[in-house]
């Protein structure tokens, strides 16, 4: 199961499980066998409290690391089917994406924004296929992952005030870069 991993949250819950899981075996196995009493009385003041910190760490953890990833459903925030290209291009115009950011086959040269010149290797940070990436980032900004130096300014309106239509087109268009 370790192995199958690739987010950070999937990590981040092995983690704290294989810690918690290593206290308990030592606790259990290898502490009595130096001392048939542990944790005794002088050990109890410690024990249970940390017994405690490490059983709240751990639901801490399941709670926060744990967390489904939302999955992209059939509705106007979450376009499933492949947009037209050639649409999105009108939409990045329309909707005036090219103000804020550099993008080569738009022809604009923003610099409030990220370059969507790279947005290849946005999406591989972040750790989403490069579609879902895009997806997200229009409909519920900001990305997972925004290079150094952008503050967060993108509208979050884009979600309601574009169709399932546009944002597929503009997704397309975005995804067919350099």
């Amino acid at each position: 199961m370790v192995f199958g991993l690739s987010t950070s949250h999937e990590i981040g819950l092995a983690v704290t499980g294989a810690i918690f899981i290593i206290f308990a075996l030592l606790s259990s196995f290898l502490f009595p066998r130096f001392d048939p009493n542990f944790p005794g009385k002088k050990g109890l003041r410690w024990y249970i409290p940390l017994c405690f910190v490490f059983f709240l760490a751990m639901l801490g953890a399941v709670l926060y690391f744990g967390q489904e990833q939302k999955t992209a459903e059939a509705t106007p925030q979450h376009p499933t089917s492949s947009g037209n290209a050639a649409a999105g291009k009108a939409v990045f115009t329309s909707a005036g994406c090219a103000a804020c950011h550099t993008f080569t086959p738009a022809g604009s040269n923003g610099k409030v924004g990220p370059d969507l010149d790279q947005l290849v290797d946005y999406a591989k940070k972040a750790g989403q296929p490069l579609e879902d990436f895009t997806t997200e980032a229009i409909i519920h900004p900001p990305a997972k992952y925004v290079p150094p130096g952008y503050v967060p300014t993108m509208p979050t309106t884009f979600g309601k005030s574009l169709t399932s239509e546009q944002i597929a087109d503009l997704v397309a268009f975005l995804d067919s870069g350099p």
